[in-house]
């Protein structure tokens, strides 16, 4: 009866961890669209309204979903306090709030890479830059989505047959 309990135990955990997976992996491709958001918004706030790269970035905070809005806040104080420039204060946050994201290190630059040309470029070298990295994240967001189906039914699979194996071991 023991040994039944644990199985059954063993075999909801495999499930759970498998379908733990499965939601990191839309989380991630979610992630990628925000980003995507992000840029695009600042697009237009620069290129229509002109607004401070301080207010653009609590504007758009405050229309995004975690962990952007609270990244975006956090640059938006950062821009006061900091002595540096805006691209290498970027960069720093980007590499400080790394845990927050679900982005793999070639994301993780893309997003770096953005923010390091904020405040030295002119206004329509900046939304080139911007259209350049909107560009970039829809290629990068294909291509999370085209893994997406495969990457979800092989962790699904995996993690039941982890389970099994386990079961199978133990008892």
């Amino acid at each position: 009866m023991l040994k039944l309990a644990g199985s059954i135990l063993i075999a909801i955990v495999s499930v759970l961890y498998g379908w733990n997976i499965q939601q990191e992996l839309q989380e991630h491709v979610r992630q990628l669209v925000g980003m995507k958001e992000i840029f695009s918004m600042l697009w237009g706030e620069i290129s229509y309204t002109r607004t401070p790269l301080k207010e653009a970035f609590l504007k758009i905070a405050s229309q995004n979903k975690e962990p952007f809005s609270s990244f975006l806040k956090k640059a938006a104080e950062g821009l006061e306090e900091s002595e540096e420039s805006v691209g290498l204060f970027w960069g720093q946050l980007v590499d400080k709030e790394a845990g927050c994201f679900l982005l793999d290190e070639e994301e993780r630059s893309l997003l770096k890479r953005a923010g390091e040309n904020f405040g030295y470029l002119d206004g329509k070298m900046q939304l080139k830059n911007l259209e350049l990295y909107i560009e970039q994240t829809e290629v990068l967001i294909r291509k999370a989505q085209g893994e997406l189906k495969d990457k979800k039914r092989v962790s699904g699979a995996l993690s039941v047959m982890c389970g099994l194996f386990l079961i199978i071991l133990l008892v």
